[in-house]
């Protein structure tokens, strides 16, 4: 069984629980609170900031020119095509987008973003790339879920979401590549390595249900001032 396969069996009972919570279950029924789709823009637009950032970091474990080229190209859809579906759900809203992207972190986008800092401080490519590998999987699992069930009609105001994240057809997606270069990483890797990638991407997908539940339930710093952390 390929390395990536592994990871993706070990991963469906949290994969499972991010197609059940109310959030993701809201994009496909097209109705969702104002007040969770204002956070998650919010704290999206932090997350995004960090996964171009270790999308950077991972530029610098590349021992080759395509690899780089690859890295390069999802650092610039992250900083701009990701706007799109920011920009959807703020219609929606009924909000003013451009007034929504300077929040603070609240704590589990901070902790997310830790996590995948921590993968490029001290990890190697195989480290980096799993950690990274689990939003755009889990992202692309939700919007394929939602179109097999005919959640992407033109009567559901979250279709354009769910077309966004859905794969294109005859191409291959930066889903696919992560997890052919965490394959191919992976087997030059010793068992121990391995298995530290497999926990990080476990936890990445872990933080991706906490993600869904922090942004439905605006959960943000309880005792302390908002941290003012970017």
């Amino acid at each position: 069984m390929l390395f990536s396969e592994h990871l993706k069996e070990e991963a469906q009972p949290i994969l499972a629980a991010i197609h059940d919570h109310p959030f993701v279950v809201g994009i496909g029924e097209g109705k969702l609170p104002r007040e969770a789709l204002q956070f998650y823009i919010e704290q999206d637009t932090n997350y995004l900031k960090a996964f171009a950032k270790v999308y950077a970091a991972a530029i610098m474990k590349c021992d080759n020119k395509a690899d780089m080229a690859f890295f390069s190209e999802q650092i610039d859809l992250t900083l701009h095509s990701e706007v799109t579906p920011h920009q959807l759900f703020s219609e929606v809203a009924a909000i003013d987008y451009e007034a929504h992207t300077q929040a603070d972190l609240a704590p589990t986008a901070y902790l997310y973003n830790e996590h995948m800092y921590n993968a490029a401080r001290e990890g190697s490519l195989l480290d980096i790339v799993a950690s990274l590998a689990p939003c755009p999987w889990t992202y692309e699992e939700i919007a394929v879920a939602h179109t097999v069930s005919g959640k992407n009609e033109a009567t559901n105001p979250f279709a354009k979401w769910i077309d966004f994240y859905h794969p294109n057809v005859g191409e291959e997606s930066a889903t696919a590549k992560l997890f052919y270069l965490l394959d191919r990483e992976a087997a030059q890797a010793n068992e121990a390595a391995r298995e530290k990638a497999k926990q990080r991407f476990l936890r990445s997908c872990e933080l991706e249900w906490h993600f869904w539940e922090m942004a439905y339930h605006q959960i943000d710093w309880r005792f302390s001032a908002k941290q003012a952390i970017k």
